[in-house]
This record gives C-alpha cells, structure tokens and sequence, in this order.
C-alpha cells in the first residue's frame, strides 16, 4: 500500500491541480485560514446531511475521529457483520493506492449483499465535479470488496416548497449517476496512482498558473503561486482558456501584449485607457440616460438571505429572501438627502413587512436608481407572486427602476483603475474617496452569512447591537454610493471632451 494515504478530498484537490494537493501535505505554513464563509458552508452541509440522516431511519453512523481511518474502516465492517443496512459516513481503504474514502449513506440492497453509495450535497443538481466526487469513492469502495450496484446523488430539490415542518422524504430528490462514474474508473484509477508519486517527492511540482487555478474551485494557493502575476494582468481581459495561451507566448504583463491580439468589445476599451491612463468618456450617451432620470430620485438597494433549507413557510431551497433595503430619497436637484431603511430584526418571515415598507418608502412617482437591476427587479417579482394582494404596487416599482450599472458597463464612463469590473466595489473608489474596506461588513455576502446566523440562533445575542449596526451601515454606503456616482455622471456630461471608440 501506498505510503501517502489521499482522502477523497484530496484527491479532488490533485485532480484540480497535483501542486495544490502537494503544497497542502508539505507546505502546512502556506495553510489558508478558515474564513466565516467557509465555516458557514460547514454549517450548512452538517445541517443538510443531518436533514439526510432523517430520510433514511433507523441507519447506523461512524463517529470514529476522521484522521483514525482504520478504526472508521474497522467500524464499518463491525456493522455489516451485525446486519446493519444503512450506514452514515461508512469507510472504506483501497488496499493498493491507499486512498480512503467517507461515503455520507451506504445502503444495504434489500436481501442482498450489494450496496448502494450515496452522497449528499448542498445542490440542487449534480455539478461536474460531482461526477469525480464519486468517481474515487467508487474506485476505493470496490478495491476495498464492496459490491456496489449503485452510485447516487442525493440532492435538495428546488421545487419543494415548505409547509410546516421540513419533510426529508420530500426535500431531497436522488439522481442516479452509475454510468457515469464507472466511465471514470481507468482516469481516477490512473490519476490516484500519479498523486501518490508526486506525494513522494521532496521538492514542489513544477505546474503552471492557468484555468486549473479556478475550476471547479478557485485553488486555496492562488494568493502564493500568484503572487508574480500583475494586479491587472491578461487574466482580467481574456477569458481564462484564452489568456493560458496569450500568457505562454506574450507573459501575463499587458504593456508586453501586440496590438494584433487585444481583445475586442469592452475589454478593448478597457486596455486602452488603463495602457494610456486615460478615462473613458462618453459625454452624449451619458447626457441621454440623465434626461430619463425624473425627479424625485430614490437610490434603491436590497440585501438578503438564500438559506439551503427554507425558514419559512411557502419557500424553496436557496430562495433569497430580502431582509434588509436602504433607500436615499432627493426631491429635486437641490434637495437635501433622506434616508429610510427597513432592517427586519426578527427571526421570522421578514417579506411581507419589507414589502409594505417598501411600497410605502418609494411613494409612486420619480425614478428609482438601483445598481444591476436584474437583481432587485427578480426579488420584486418573487414578492408580487407570493404576496398577489401587493402585486400591482410593487409592479409599479419595477415600471421605475432605472440601472446606474449600465452607463458604467457599456463603458460611457470608465476609469483605468476600475481594471476591467464595472461593480460598484471597483467604480467607487475609482471616482470618489469612497470605498468599502474600513467597513466591518463589506459585501453581500458577508452581510447574508452574518444575518444567516442571526436568523439560525447561532449568534449570540450580545452581538445582536453591533450587527444591526453594521448592516446598516453597509447597506446605506451601497445607496449613498449611487448618489455620489450619479453626482460624477452629472459633472462629466457638463464636459465638452467626449473620448470614446467603437
């Protein structure tokens, strides 16, 4: 036997990247924290295989510590011998490769020796890298002398919608995948045996930087085999494929790349100002999309939570729920601001009184300035469809909206240090001396994880003041930000300049 045991973790990891998975058993200094965000994806996965366990009645389970994998091996061989036909976490080593593998459900067939293996995951469908996944749990389960007669996918089905207690039995739906999996067999053999030899070495593998460093997963050493790469390199004007390849024969600085391979469109655009310092201004275009914006004007932003498992009643998997909007309000060119805010601060259903809010906060005349309309329209069209007797007003939101992200996008204003992204995190600070960093919570995911906690009673409520607090704070920076890039809009169409190329 091998004497690099590969967890399937890990081999997932060397399938991505064999220097990723040596880096992570001999580089321990170069170890990535666990951020908050990861230990959420821990929480919710431990809540959703407990949800699981619940579909299957009556199984047995593991619980030897995940470094003892003999004992966990010995373990599950103790509850077959006892008759046991459902297994959780049940363990199996290849007596060749050692790799070990921890199948979340090992289903006995019913008066038979074979087996069923089915892991469960936190989507709604089966992803690719799901395929290889179960791939090497496979590959060790039936070295190890399992008859397997299938292999399956238990996934959380998106059609649910809760009523009442959450129903395992309908919840989760089960995909088969055999016929794919054992199509993989001779690759996750193969590339089992090539990571225990690369495990072996005593020097780091020589692997390029490229598109393996982001797919499936953005790799956990980026931040250390990127730490050459320019700030603003190929990577950010080609998609990935294309800039491995401009990157072998031109290097990943952009002042080196020939004309004759510059993207086209925006990305152009993009490395035109950025290699000659020079905003991008469209003066007419911009002058056009101010003459739509009607007065009052209502700077509109919305946060909120997309729990795996539905809180609350008439929800599905992964529904976003808004919890939270901030809303600037000028009457006329000259008014002053107000802010209004609605911050749902009970850990229940908050839809129904953000709607009245709402429709109440955003009068019904003026335009209504969000940023990437498509998100705060589709929220507004779930809230009319599960609150009809709102419909016809928040419909008449929607027929306000107008998206600042777009004079942005199709680059009528654009600032070299904006490299590429047309967020509001990136245009911000490349017009104003505004930013998001000194902010405790600084993006929307941040601000969803630490409601989510909330929301799950896991935040102690000695830390309830500071998160509305913070909440606050980042949603009206997002609303505020608006009226200040709109402010910048305003003084460039008073330019006379107007650079801009097709």
């Amino acid at each position: 036997m091998s004497a690099h045991k590969i967890s399937k973790s890990q081999y997932l990891k060397g399938l991505q990247c064999p220097k990723s998975l040596w880096l992570y058993r001999h580089r321990k200094d170069l170890a990535p924290e666990i951020t908050p965000d990861k230990q959420a994806l821990f929480f919710t996965g431990s809540v959703i295989g407990e949800l699981a366990k619940q579909y299957f009645a009556g199984g047995v389970e593991v619980t030897n510590d995940y470094w003892d994998v003999q004992s966990a091996v010995d373990a599950t061989k103790g509850y077959i011998k006892r008759g046991e036909d459902t297994i959780f976490e049940a363990t199996a080593l290849h007596p060749i490769d050692g790799g070990y593998s921890r199948i979340d459900i090992l289903k006995r067939v019913e008066g038979s020796d074979e087996w069923d293996l089915i892991e469960v995951k936190g989507s709604t469908s089966v992803k690719d890298y799901h395929y290889d996944d179960m791939a090497f749990q496979y590959h060790v389960f039936h070295a190890a002398g399992y008859k397997i007669r299938n292999c399956q996918m238990m996934l959380l089905d998106n059609a649910y919608i809760r009523i009442g207690e959450i129903d395992p039995k309908a919840i989760f739906k089960i995909e088969d995948i055999t016929s794919q999996v054992l199509a993989k067999q001779a690759e996750t053999e193969a590339v089992s045996g090539q990571l225990g030899y690369i495990l072996e070495r005593k020097e780091e593998p020589k692997v390029s930087i490229g598109t393996r460093c982001f797919t499936p997963f953005e790799c956990d050493y980026r931040p250390y085999c990127w730490a050459r790469v320019p700030d603003y390199s190929v990577y950010d004007v080609f998609q990935k494929p294309k800039a491995e390849e401009i990157a072998k024969l031109y290097g990943l600085s952009l002042e080196k790349l020939p004309r004759d391979v510059w993207p086209s469109g925006n990305k152009a655009l993009d490395l035109e100002s950025y290699l000659n310092g020079q905003e991008l201004v469209d003066t007419e275009n911009i002058q056009a999309f101010l003459s739509e914006l009607p007065y009052p004007l209502y700077f509109l932003d919305y946060e909120t939570l997309m729990p795996a498992i539905p809180l609350f009643d008439g929800t599905r998997p992964f529904q976003q729920i808004p919890f939270q909007y901030s809303l600037h309000i000028q009457k006329a060119p000259s008014s002053p601001l107000v802010h209004k805010e609605f911050l749902h601060q009970d850990q229940s259903d908050p839809r129904k009184a953000f709607v009245e809010k709402l429709v109440q906060d955003c009068g019904t005349h003026g335009t209504i300035i969000v940023y990437n309309q498509a998100f705060e329209i589709a929220r507004n069209n779930e809230l009319a469809a599960d609150f009809p007797e709102y419909s016809d007003n928040i419909k008449a939101v929607n027929e306000r909206v107008i998206d600042l992200l777009v004079p942005f996008r199709r680059r009528w204003l654009y600032h070299p240090n904006q490299k590429g992204s047309a967020s509001i995190k990136a245009v911000l600070p490349a017009f104003t001396d505004l930013s998001y960093d000194d902010l405790e919570i600084s993006n929307g995911g941040e601000a969803m994880r630490q409601y989510g906690a909330f929301m799950s009673g896991s935040l102690d409520a000695s830390f309830l003041a500071a998160l509305w607090q913070d909440l606050s704070v980042y949603c009206e920076q997002d609303t505020y930000a608006m009226y200040e890039l709109l402010k910048i809009l305003k003084l460039k169409a008073q330019s006379s300049e107007s650079y801009f190329s097709e």
